[in-house]
């Protein structure tokens, strides 16, 4: 990689001293911005920011050297509790690793050639239980994402999600953490059973009882998805959303499986403040891999099989030598190119 022409700013405000970190987790957050500190310049903007989902832990490092390469100014990198438990991957390990090559990433850039200082989040996503919610904030995420629907598998209230998300929204606050909701369901994870749009009204009130949220909807964005699916987004309805809630963060999980037409169209419209992205970044992950193997090209169904996709990842945690060039490369050179879209910019 060449040498980059941003550097990554450290929050001046750091984290409060009372509070229970892990052992690097109060080091490790002081690297991190609040998603929402990143989000709420963008609102109202032709702008988005992308959210690079982690789902190994080779994928952090590319994930930043495409960021610093670009001309994006924000990042917000995320891991799921459903991947720290389907994957194995430590919420903690990769906190501290993204710290980690952000340091040295920092350190490798002369300040004659910056040209972009650039600001970094670390979100939780698809929090499901408190107790993970709590350790990924001791383990120094600067961000918490709570999904009352359980992955996919029911569908809530609005006032039972304005009651689930309560302490969830207390306990990021205590750790001066950023929230973010979900109204509706979001098709595709593993086990999901159901799918509801998000209607505005209940957007409206979940907003009025918690004003500091971003809110994640479901206008026929799933997850998993490496294409299109069907009429692709509900513009219209995504139109309306924005109208009841105007001043707030509106975010697409499943970004994979937007068109760019879409994509644009939401931008454009200013609709869109984040967006999602993780699918194709792990088949790129996991093509390093079966590629070198002689294995023909994933299907969505693979992609969607845990324990498929751990299989594969073994082989690149046990023959690094093998595989992890070829597989950082290929994720460095996905994010540059998803980064440079969303930036206004033609793939190089």
């Amino acid at each position: 990689m060449t040498a980059p022409g941003g550097v990554i700013l450290m929050p001046q405000k750091s984290p409060s001293k009372g509070l229970a970190f892990t052992n690097v987790g109060r080091q490790t957050r002081e690297h991190f911005f609040t998603p929402i500190e990143l989000l709420e310049p963008v609102v109202g903007l032709s702008m988005t920011v992308m959210q690079a989902n982690i789902r190994h832990r080779s994928q952090t490092r590319p994930y930043l050297e495409a960021f610093l390469d670009s001309r994006a100014t924000s990042l917000i990198l995320a891991i799921s509790e459903n991947v720290q438990r389907e994957y194995g991957v430590c919420v903690e390990e990769v906190t501290y690793n993204a710290a980690k090559a952000i340091d040295e990433l920092n350190k490798q850039t002369s300040v004659r050639t910056v040209t972009e200082k650039k600001r970094v989040a670390f979100l939780f996503d698809h929090a499901l239980t408190y107790e993970a919610a709590e350790e990924a904030l001791e383990s120094g995420v600067s961000g918490l994402m709570y999904d009352p629907s359980d992955g996919g598998r029911r569908a809530v209230t609005i006032d039972e999600n304005v009651q689930l998300s309560k302490r969830f929204v207390e306990l990021a606050a205590q750790y001066g953490a950023s929230v973010e909701l979900e109204v509706g369901v979001i098709p595709g994870m593993e086990g999901a059973t159901e799918t509801e749009f998000t209607d505005p009204a209940a957007v409206a009130a979940l907003v009025k009882a918690y004003p500091e949220a971003a809110i994640a909807v479901s206008v026929g964005n799933e997850h998993y998805r490496l294409s299109p699916k069907g009429r692709g987004l509900q513009l219209g309805l995504f139109k309306r959303i924005r109208q009841a809630v105007p001043l707030t963060p509106l975010v697409l999980h499943g970004g994979t499986g937007v068109s760019d037409e879409d994509l644009r169209s939401a931008i454009s419209s200013l609709l869109l403040d984040k967006l999602n992205v993780g699918t194709e970044f792990i088949r790129q992950t996991l093509t390093a891999v079966t590629s070198a193997r002689g294995i023909p090209g994933l299907s969505e169904k693979q992609l969607q099989d845990s324990a498929f996709c751990r299989e594969l990842l073994f082989y690149l945690d046990e023959y690094p030598e093998k595989y992890l060039a070829e597989a950082q490369r290929a994720v460095r050179g996905e994010a540059s190119a998803k980064l440079a879209f969303l930036s206004g910019l033609k793939r190089s």
